[in-house]
């Protein structure tokens, strides 16, 4: 009998031993910008997932992008890098990789055949120098019109499909005493709203030679002018506490039945999941009117920060094979508000906003937003110009178009 017990007590041992070896845990710091209601139950599917595995995750919140990537690169340069950073998908992932600064998960990716399911607009970011540089979590679109649809029934007014049919339901929902556009007053989301009045005056081809190849006589054009107009003529529509104001607050108008339209990224959508809200119903969503058949795409993507020691490696795999998990993918982006960035994720559950996004991906112009197709350097004399513009009491769009081409040409050279 003694026997007998010293075996189990040993067997014991020895199993308890294999499963603490079976199910190693690794720490992971990870800085992000993901701070909204919506974000943060987004992101916590992802946690929850490499917790469970053992593992342990050091959460590093920042409260907007700029900031996150600002710590980030701070720490990078220091010598006191966290494991992974968030970051978006575009051309200055490259800049970060050629740097030194980012590691790879090419293994991941190759055995995981990431390829396969990954859209043209997506890998052809991640893919520098024949290896995987981040893992994209998100495929989401920046040419948005949302609407508080109770709002919308108070005014008469269906979702608007052609520009002039927007500029109509702004002045009514005005008269009808709300907000006609919720807009937070902060230079990103101006330049959002810029860059969907292009796609819709101007078209895809404009777009992409304007804002992606930079060409000077499209910058200089008359349709950029007109653009310019058309833009500042949305000013009147917003309210007297835009200026400073978060998106995820702005977002609130509409929820609040306070203000009838928003322009946003579908990000915004977890917010009003969060409310209670399903969007296609209690809230009306379309493209931007005038690009119905384009996609400016967005993908916020978590970077393996470059770093030698084992258990970090080992944690930065299994983090990028949880994102890209298809079940994770699925649960992840209908908190989230985005659309699967892999292409094999049933859709089963998602709203017909997300199946709208889909169907565009399928059979419209993919476009790479300003973020995406830019490097840091252009981007921000965009935005300085763009910004600078919408808040001058007396804007004059000749002069903007103009200021604009200088300002891309000398941030190129």
């Amino acid at each position: 009998m003694k026997k007998t017990i010293g075996i189990l007590i040993v067997l014991a041992i020895f199993l308890a031993g294999f499963n603490a070896s079976a199910i190693a845990g690794y720490d992971a710091e990870v800085i992000h910008w993901w701070v909204s209601g919506g974000e943060s139950d987004a992101l916590q599917v992802i946690i929850d997932e490499f917790e469970s595995r053992g593992n342990n995750w050091i959460d590093t919140p920042v409260k907007d992008s700029y900031h996150a990537k600002t710590a980030a690169i701070s720490r990078l340069f220091s010598g006191n890098p966290p494991t992974v950073v968030q970051w978006h998908v575009g051309v200055m992932i490259k800049d970060l990789y050629e740097e030194g600064l980012l590691g790879d998960v090419n293994a991941i990716a190759q055995t995981e055949q990431w390829q396969q399911v990954l859209p043209a607009v997506i890998w052809d970011y991640i893919y520098i120098h024949d290896k995987v540089v981040v893992v994209p979590a998100t495929l989401h679109g920046q040419n948005w019109l949302w609407a508080s649809q109770k709002v919308l029934d108070a005014c008469g007014l269906n979702m608007p499909g052609t520009w002039d049919e927007f500029k109509t339901a702004l002045s009514i929902a005005r008269e009808k005493g709300y907000i006609p556009l919720a807009l937070g007053g902060q230079a990103w989301q101006e330049n959002l709203l810029f860059h969907c009045v292009a796609v819709a005056i101007g078209g895809p081809d404009f777009y992409l030679n304007a804002f992606v190849d930079h060409d000077p006589k499209t910058l200089s054009s008359d349709t950029m002018v007109k653009i310019f107009k058309s833009f500042i003529e949305l000013r009147p529509f917003t309210d007297k506490d835009s200026p400073g104001r978060g998106w995820s607050e702005t977002a609130a108008l509409l929820i609040n039945e306070k203000a009838a339209f928003q322009v946003m990224g579908d990000w915004a959508k977890g917010e009003f999941i969060k409310a209670g809200l399903t969007p296609g119903k209690e809230i009306g969503c379309a493209l931007c009117p005038g690009t119905e058949n384009s996609y400016l795409a967005v993908s916020d993507a978590f970077a393996m920060v470059a770093v030698k020691d084992d258990s970090a490696l080992k944690a930065q795999a299994r983090i990028a094979s949880i994102i890209m998990d298809p079940d994770v993918q699925k649960r992840f982006n209908l908190k989230k508000g985005s659309v699967p960035v892999r292409s094999d994720v049933s859709l089963d559950g998602f709203d017909a906003c997300a199946k709208l996004a889909i169907q565009t991906l399928k059979t419209g112009r993919v476009l790479p937003s300003m973020n995406m197709g830019n490097p840091a350097l252009v981007a921000s004399a965009m935005v300085g110009v763009i910004h600078n513009f919408w808040n001058n009491p007396a804007p004059d769009p000749e002069h903007a178009t103009r200021e604009l081409a200088a300002a891309i040409k000398e941030a190129r050279f």
